[in-house]
Formats: C-alpha cells, structure tokens, sequence
C-alpha cells in the first residue's frame, strides 16, 4: 500500500481518529474511552477499511466498485456484529460527489455506521489493531485527521496473549517481535505525520488518567468533559472492552494497569521478550528482569521458538533488527472465511 497514491483520495473537512497499536496493549479501552465523549463516536474492530477495504476493489471512481465495497463491509459488519449499515445511503451520497475515492468511501461508511442523523462536528473514531503501517495512508486521506498509538510493557502483552489466543503453540511469544515493530514503526515516522500522532503508554493511562487524558483532550481538540473517566460510560460499537480480557472477570472500574506478567511468564520466557525487544523496551520506560543469564537459560530461551513461524519472525529479526506486524493466522482470510463462507467452499472445490 502507498501511502501516496493519488487513488486514495482525501477528505478535508473530515476529522477522525485511528487508534493504533498491538492486540493485547488498550486499544479497545483507547476506543471505549474516546467513544464516551459526547463529540465522539467510536467503534472497535468492525469496518477495519485500511485491512479490508483500501485498494482492494479497483477504482472508486466506478460504481460498480464502489456498490462492491460497501455491500461486502455492511455484510461484514451485521454477519459479525450485528450491526447496520445502510447501504442505499452510503452509495447514494458517494454517486453523488463528482470524486468518489478510497477515503470518500471510508468517511461515508463511518459516519453512516456511527454517526447518523449528527450533526458535522460529531467525529469519528476507529480502532484497528496491528496496522500501524497504514497510518501515513489514514493520514493522508484525512488531513485533519488523528492518531492515537498506543504501547504496553511487551511481557504483559505476551501475558494477555497467552492466557487468550486461539493461536497453536509458543505463537504467544510473537507479542514480543510485534511489540518491537510497534515501537519501532513510531521512532520511523516520517516527521511529517508526528505532530499529528500521540503515543500512549497503557500503564501511565491506567495509573495517572487525569493527566494523560487532560493531554489527549487537548491534542485531539476535544473540550474537557468528565465522562470520560467514568468506566460505565465508556463504549464503542464492536468489541466490547470490559469483557475484552484475559483475566477472567469483567472491568467494572478504572484498570489498574498493574504488571501480571511476574505471575505467568518464565525466566526463560521473559529473556527471549527482553532480548527481542531492546533497545526498544528501555527506551519506552520499561526495566529488563533478567541479568545475568546462564548458558543454559540461553538455550532454554531459545528452545521456545519451535516451529517455523517463530523461527522465520527470529530469522527476520537477527537479518534485518527489524519486529513485525501480523498475525500468525491472517486476519482477512480468517474473516471473509466467515463472513463468506460460499466463496471460499468454492475456491476448496476448485482446488
């Protein structure tokens, strides 16, 4: 994806927000949180357009396209949240601007979904999980758009991952090369986004909210308004973020943001997290646990990369020092596998 390519297109009288960040680090509660301002809508995990939508259906400038586009994402939006979407009003609104585009299409199905019957200054928020590589294209499609990225301690990623993923085996430990390319991706972009990029930490939000959220008020040019700290308040459409956790009971207050990571990870666990993630992890504040490791805490380490995923994200790593971004099962085609099951029962029949 090119972040500047001209078929995107841009909506300038638009102001929305993405969060951003790695599965398991607050994005959901970042989207609940910002959906309980009274200028706010959010949703959390449900269109996804950069994943599923941006430069996948041809060009927008036909209609053909474009009826395409909005008909698979309300089908995909009621089949997995039991949400509407009219699709009559979208394409209506999109036929009749003289240059239908990507980030045309994105700002009508958000406001649809999310927004309707409000007025202009009610604003949209979307949160999408491991995509910071398409931040520079939400960027450029809107540019008064937002950013809010957010960063969690990599052991009490790999934790939560642990204790709640469906994935087979030690896939867990991918939290750690993930959390490295999150960090990573926010040092490397291009200056000419990051004044419109806020990264929070997740323990500073739990632990000190007044503060960072008087800051995230202000860079998001949202007028103070006390709702957001009540957590009965706090929603977005999709995911719901106080059932969203790995520890087994439903937030009914403020999260503690306290580390759970000494309680469930080894020592071997923690150095190969540790060692994956640095410089990173220091820099972002967190302190490394493990000193001193012996030759056979080494070897017990690096016995947990034991399939080949692990060892082509390791490969990567020691060729290039550069994390990830993905999932080890593809989120699109685990997706479009539900949501359009006889598509893909013919595709099976085919091969």
């Amino acid at each position: 994806m090119s972040s500047g390519d001209a078929s995107i297109g841009q909506v300038c009288d638009s102001r929305p927000i993405l969060v951003s960040g790695v599965y398991r680090s607050g994005t959901t509660f970042m989207a609940a949180l910002l959906g309980a301002h009274p200028s706010l809508r959010a949703a959390s995990s449900t269109v996804k357009f950069i994943r599923f939508c941006l430069l996948r259906y041809g060009d927008m400038a036909q209609a053909d396209n474009r009826r395409r586009l909005v008909e698979e994402t309300a089908r995909r939006v009621a089949v997995r949240w039991e949400l509407d979407l009219d699709v009559a009003a979208v394409l209506r609104a999109a036929d009749a601007h003289p240059e239908p585009s990507y980030a045309l299409l994105y700002d009508l199905l958000m406001r649809e979904l999310l927004c309707k019957g409000e007025d202009g200054s009610v604003r949209w928020v979307e949160k999408l999980a491991v995509q910071w590589s398409g931040i520079p294209a939400f960027l450029d499609m809107f540019p008064n758009g937002r950013v809010v990225h957010i960063l969690r301690d990599p052991r009490d990623v790999t934790t939560s991952y642990k204790l709640m993923t469906f994935e087979p085996g030690n896939t867990y430990l991918d939290a750690a090369f993930n959390c490295r390319g999150a960090m990573e991706a926010m040092h490397d972009l291009d200056p000419a986004y990051r004044e419109r990029v806020m990264v929070v930490r997740a323990e500073e939000l739990a632990q000190r909210p007044e503060p960072l959220i008087a800051e995230l008020q202000a860079f998001l040019d949202l007028t103070p308004d006390p709702a957001m700290f009540d957590p009965a308040k706090l929603h977005a459409e999709g995911e719901d973020w106080a059932s969203n956790t790995s520890h087994g009971v439903n937030y009914d207050r403020w999260p503690d943001g306290r580390s759970r990571w000494p309680e469930h990870l080894s020592r071997a666990e923690l150095l190969l997290i540790e060692l994956v993630t640095q410089p990173w992890l220091s820099r972002y504040g967190y302190t490394a646990s493990v000193s001193d490791p012996s030759a056979e805490e080494w070897a017990a380490a690096f016995a947990l990369i034991d399939d080949d995923f692990l060892r082509g994200r390791l490969h990567h790593w020691l060729q290039t020092g550069q994390g990830a971004e993905g999932y080890r099962s593809d989120p699109y085609t685990h997706e479009m596998k539900i949501v359009f099951p006889e598509r893909y029962a013919v595709n099976a029949e085919q091969e």
